[in-house]
């Protein structure tokens, strides 16, 4: 019976790592056990894998008293219920994919291995051989980008975005110890700009930290720098010094809005609520982060992908051709034009709105124009035609809005339509004559 064989085979690796010492090994006998043992462990998950799946469908767990299969898996294997739960995704699609459950049953691919081709080669059949020939000669790290460029390839990239985006979370907790903990799910865009903008601040409090000889882990600075830009003000933590008034005056790159709110290129907010980049006072304005885009030339002529087309953010993945433009409305957005494997040029796209023009809107728009609004704190600069599809960095083409109507306009399709001197605001799909009262 082969449970019989298997105890068989455990109490022989169980008997082995009693006797193991392995100082008394040479470097390259290590190197061989090394490959040795994650054969086994490659084996050992392939078997995890399919037992899973009958674990599921016998409906065993039941009879155990577990809540779901999951939680059964979670139990067995020693693991938390979400890698239980994707344990499961992965052992239900091996069914279906010929050419990843053999090579499970051969030992060629890791857990991890089967995870990311499973979840892609479920969305596109024809690509499995590929990559369960990827996952023999190239990292994880790779085989991961493969996976989401084939996914992306196979499914509608705006639906799985605005999927993404309506999934969006941002969770909190406090962990045993009392530390506050977070996780977040972001769509790619938003979460290339928020780890630019971390990354920028971390560099600045990195290099302040050397100055005063302080000895910190990025990552440790990485959190303060998460807590400036969210919070407008040191966190305390790691005892640097940061920049006084006089210090931001000679440092253009950085500086106080009016809100006492330190700021920095790439991260600042301006006085009138709107995102930019640099100094946040009203006499400069720039884009709030510098986001790469790698994009077909045709692509981003045309406005969406055709097959064999890539448009993705640089290890994080593939992004609809639309949210790439729209990247310009609040980035710098550096573009890397490419036909096929070769790069063409390097295009940098972004808005900086004049001073001159910054407070002429202030002055003429007080308050967000969407009627019966009436909001003043808080307002953002919206281009009315989309920046990303041509729309002048000018006055005209320039308004102030709320954030919950600046969203509304860039996520749900609402639209500004000039009305003598005023504005209409209209839903998905209307119109003003939809909008115009009968005549008579």
């Amino acid at each position: 019976m082969l449970s019989d064989r298997l105890l068989q085979v455990t109490e022989i690796l169980r008997s082995a790592l009693a006797d193991f010492e392995p100082e008394r090994l040479s470097g390259p006998d290590a190197a061989r056990l090394l490959e040795i043992f994650a054969e086994i462990e490659k084996l050992a998950s392939g078997g995890k894998l399919l037992s899973a799946r009958r674990v599921e469908s016998s409906n065993v767990w039941r009879h155990t008293g577990h809540r779901s299969a999951a939680a059964h898996i979670a139990q067995a294997t020693g693991t938390g219920l979400g890698p239980a739960i994707t344990t499961l995704e992965a052992a239900r699609q091996l069914g279906s994919l010929p050419a990843t459950d053999e090579a499970v049953r051969s030992g060629r691919l890791s857990e991890a291995q089967v995870k990311e081709i499973a979840g892609a080669a479920i969305v596109q059949p024809e690509a499995e051989q590929a990559l369960v020939d990827a996952a023999g000669n190239q990292p994880l790290s790779v085989l991961k980008l493969r996976c989401r460029r084939v996914k992306a390839a196979g499914r509608d990239q705006r639906a799985a975005y605005d999927a993404i985006r309506r999934e969006r979370y941002l969770r909190n907790w406090v962990d045993d110890e009392g530390a506050v903990r977070f996780d977040a799910r972001l769509t790619p865009d938003e979460g290339a700009r928020l780890v630019a903008a971390v990354r920028a601040q971390t560099d600045r409090l990195a290099g302040e930290a050397r100055r005063a000889g302080v000895d910190e882990p990025r990552r440790a600075l990485a959190a303060d720098a998460l807590i400036q830009l969210a919070c407008g003000h040191a966190s305390g933590a790691s005892g640097v010094p940061h920049a006084t008034d006089a210090d931001e005056r000679r440092d253009p790159g950085h500086g106080k809005d009016g809100n006492g709110r330190t700021g920095r290129k790439g991260s600042a907010v301006a006085t009138d609520g709107s995102r930019t980049g640099r100094s946040a006072g009203p006499s400069q304005g720039g884009p709030a982060t510098m986001v790469h885009v790698r994009v077909d030339h045709d692509a981003l002529v045309r406005g969406h992908l055709e097959a064999g087309e890539v448009c993705e953010i640089p290890g994080i993945g593939p992004i609809p051709v639309e949210v790439a433009r729209r990247l310009a409305v609040d980035s710098i957005l550096s573009v890397l034009v490419t036909d096929g494997v070769d790069v063409t040029s390097v295009a940098h796209a972004g808005r900086t709105i004049p001073a001159s023009i910054r407070t002429a809107l202030i002055e003429r728009d007080p308050m967000c124009v969407v009627p019966g609004c009436g909001l003043r704190e808080g307002l953002e600069i919206d281009h009315v035609e989309p920046f990303a599809q041509g729309g002048a960095t000018s006055l005209g083409n320039l308004v102030r809005l709320c954030h919950w109507h600046h969203y509304l306009k860039t996520h749900q399709r609402h639209r500004l339509e000039r009305s003598g001197e005023g504005w209409v605001w209209l839903g998905p799909g209307e119109s003003t004559a939809a909008l115009a009262l009968p005549s008579g």
